[in-house]
Formats: structure tokens, sequence, C-alpha cells
């Protein structure tokens, strides 16, 4: 039986190079180490701790291209 430990490695490996690709591989990672760890509260602590400022900075550069955009539009 493979370990928590290699499978969350292995999830890490294959997830992490894309995270900047799309958020949804951020939230992906999370959903994945929660359903290795077994443990929701750990797993959400974790996910704050590690990967909630990923997310935040994505939507700020998200919510700035909008912005850019919508302001060429009015000019």
């Amino acid at each position: 039986m493979t370990s928590k430990g290699k499978l969350n490695k292995l999830i890490d490996s294959l997830l992490h190079p894309l995270f900047k690709k799309h958020p949804g591989f951020v939230i992906l990672d999370g959903v994945l180490h929660a359903l290795v760890e077994q443990n929701p509260e750990e797993s959400l602590h974790k996910f704050v701790k590690y990967n909630l400022d990923k997310l935040v900075k994505y939507t700020v550069r998200w919510l700035e291209r909008g912005k850019t955009r919508s302001n060429r539009r009015t000019t």
C-alpha cells in the first residue's frame, strides 16, 4: 500500500507546476490532499495556510485584467 506521504508528494509533483495556469489546480490540490489525509479540519487549516494566498493573488490579477479591458472599451 502507498503511504500518505508518497501520495501527497505525487499530488504536489503533478499539480504544483500547474498552479499558475489556472486556480482550479490549486483547489484540486487541496481536495486531493484532503481525501488522502481524511481529516477535514486539518486539511482546511493547511489549505488556508499554504494556498489561500495563491487564490487571492490570482483573483486580484484577474480583477485587474478585467478593469483594464473594461477601460479599453469605454475609451
